[in-house]
């Protein structure tokens, strides 16, 4: 990550913008597409299951608080300029791993249907796209917040960030969203 990081070097918005459209990319335009090709081929999946355009989470959080959540995620590491340990981004990783089959077995076992999972234990591809794209998120929340909790062990002063305040906002919007789609907010 650090060589990646040290490429960009001249010219980080050229990272920050790279962040933010993969991002968008992976976690929004890919399963929008998706829904809309199944809506212009009239599948069935789309007379009976929510797709990712009817979901405020979707089109607030996928297309715009995540792609800044990890613009900001970066910048702040970037700043930082810490070398983390392999134990750190393997933690962060299979934690992210731990978590994303957590979820997918709770929206199983909960039959939480939609378009990514038409009935319980048996996603579509577009789910299993989705899956890799909320381990990957998670993975790089938890290893950021690894980060902040490494940090303030060392200079407590350094978390004291408009970048992490931001990232802590936008998270707390976006989850907040994500439940009120799924009914657990009125």
């Amino acid at each position: 990550m650090l060589r990646t990081v040290a490429a960009y070097q001249p010219r980080p918005w050229v990272l920050l913008a790279s962040v933010f459209c993969v991002t968008l990319l992976f976690g929004f335009v890919t399963q929008a597409a998706g829904s809309l090709y199944l809506r212009w081929t009239a599948d069935p999946i789309v007379l009976h299951y929510r797709t990712t355009l009817s979901y405020t989470s979707a089109i607030v959080g996928d297309a715009f608080l995540l792609p800044i959540v990890n613009l900001f995620i970066v910048s702040q590491l970037v700043l930082w300029r810490r070398r983390p340990h392999i134990a750190e981004v393997t933690g962060a990783l299979l934690v992210g791993g731990v978590l994303t089959i957590a979820v997918h077995l709770y929206q199983a076992t909960h039959a939480l249907l939609n378009w990514t999972m038409t009935q319980p234990y048996s996603w579509t591809p577009l789910g299993y796209v989705h899956a890799a794209f909320m381990f990957s998120e998670l993975s790089l929340v938890l290893f950021f917040w690894g980060q902040v909790a490494q940090v303030a062990r060392e200079q407590p002063r350094a978390i004291f960030s408009h970048r992490i305040a931001i990232v802590v906002l936008c998270s707390l919007f976006f989850m907040r969203l994500l439940l009120g789609d799924y009914g657990y907010f009125a």
